[in-house]
């Protein structure tokens, strides 16, 4: 009877460890510590420095043009990302939202940037929302102008 069992639950755990290697890779997403990129960086990491980003160009839009480097390393990380997790429903949203940042950076190298994150969108995750929301999208409606262009605001009046 005890070998019976011990078979028993000896299949049962080979058959637990085997599951997420038979899983449909439709459904597979990168695991947190797992690195991307020339930089290595982790899905949590460029989860970061998106809104690290996103917080330095809303807080100081003259600045952002120097942001380009850093979200470019995460941008490299996001397309090795999608091509070791080609199916992960992580990805559309984090490469629309550094579509509008690199957009928001008025530079040749960011709108560059901007469409290969589009470019991902559009060929892996078309008929996800954020795929749906790109494909009505164009620079002047997320950016409009770049704040050089912008009117400069007056001082509001003292009392």
């Amino acid at each position: 009877m005890k070998l019976v069992l011990r078979v028993v639950v000896s299949l049962a755990c080979a058959a637990l460890f085997a599951a997420p290697a038979l899983a449909d890779p439709k459904l597979q997403v990168a695991p947190a510590d797992e690195y991307f990129g020339r930089q290595k960086i982790s899905t949590l990491g460029i989860d970061n420095m998106i809104r690290d980003t996103e917080q330095r160009e809303n807080f100081d839009p003259s600045l952002a043009s120097r942001l380009v480097g850093p979200l470019s390393n995460a941008e490299d990380a996001l397309e090795d990302w999608a091509s070791k997790y080609p199916h992960d429903s992580w990805i559309p949203k984090r490469a629309y939202l550094m579509s509008h940042l690199f957009w928001r950076m008025h530079t040749a190298d960011a709108d560059s940037m901007a469409d290969r994150c589009r470019n991902l969108l559009f060929k892996q995750f078309p008929k996800t929302r954020y795929g749906v929301l790109a494909k009505v999208e164009t620079p002047s409606m997320i950016a409009p102008g770049s704040s050089a262009e912008m009117p400069a605001q007056s001082a509001p009046a003292v009392k």
